[in-house]
C-alpha cells in the first residue's frame, strides 16, 4: 500500500501543445503507463536527469560492468559498484 503522502488527492487540467501532448503519449504508450504517470515523473524530477526508469537502465549496465569485471579484480568491481550505488538519487 502507497504512504499517504504518495497518494494523489488534488485534479486540474492543464493546457499544452499539441506536440507536447504527443511527446507524452508516445512515452506512455512505449513504457505501458498512464500519460498522468509520465506527467507526474517529469514535474517530479525537472530539475534532474535521474527518472525512475533511467535509473533502472543504468543499474542494469552497472550490474553487467560489475559482473564483467568482477572476473578479473573483485576488488575494483567492489569499488565500481559502490561508485554505482552513490548515483541512486532521484
Amino acid at each position: 500500500m502507497r504512504k499517504k503522502e504518495d497518494l494523489k488527492s488534488v485534479r486540474t487540467s492543464i493546457a499544452m501543445t499539441e506536440a507536447t501532448y504527443n511527446d507524452i503519449a508516445k512515452e506512455a504508450k512505449m513504457r505501458g503507463i498512464k500519460p498522468n504517470a509520465v506527467m507526474n515523473e517529469r514535474l517530479n524530477h525537472f530539475q534532474s536527469d535521474n527518472t525512475p526508469s533511467k535509473m533502472v537502465e543504468f543499474q542494469d549496465f552497472a550490474n553487467m560492468a560489475v559482473k564483467m569485471l568482477s572476473q578479473h579484480s573483485a576488488a575494483e568491481a567492489k569499488i565500481l559498484e559502490e561508485e554505482a550505488n552513490k548515483k541512486w538519487t532521484f
